[in-house]
């Protein structure tokens, strides 16, 4: 194989592992739910963030509400079984939509880091992220949205 042969067929590989990695990392996209607004608040069971992995329990960080009435959706972070953070997950920066990653958020658009509760860790962004006030009982969390 000849240097030149060489080297471009590197440079394909290494285009396509990369290119890989981004599609695999778009399919593990998080956890979504269809909400519905009852006397402004949205509710959502608890037993969202728990699922069964080959048999093994486990339990989700994120779980994203969607309405018909709200543009983008709503980021719940599960702390513990009685602590959580709601969070409308449109950037500060350019109202794109911010997405999941590990216990914080990305805006994909300029790269604009938030935490887990909302706020500004990295910019181009100047602002936190909108979060919401919630209660809960027994089964479910409430967003409240007002």
């Amino acid at each position: 194989m000849e240097r030149r042969e060489f080297i471009k067929k590197s440079c394909l590989t290494c285009a396509g592992l990369s290119l890989s990695t981004a599609l695999m990392q778009s399919c593990s996209s998080a956890y979504v739910v269809m909400g519905s607004i009852e006397d402004n608040r949205i509710a959502l069971k608890k037993s969202e963030f728990f699922y069964l992995k080959k048999e093994k329990p486990m339990i989700r960080e994120w779980v994203l509400v969607k309405t018909e009435k709200i543009p983008l959706p709503i980021g719940v972070y599960r702390f513990d079984d009685h602590k959580y953070a709601a969070t409308y997950l449109e950037c500060a920066h350019q109202q794109c939509e911010v997405e999941p990653e590990g216990d914080h958020l990305q805006c994909p658009c300029h790269g604009s880091e938030y935490s887990n509760t909302g706020k500004l860790q990295k910019g181009p962004a100047e602002a936190d992220l909108k979060s919401f006030s919630l209660t809960t009982d027994e089964e479910n969390i409430y967003i409240l949205l007002k």
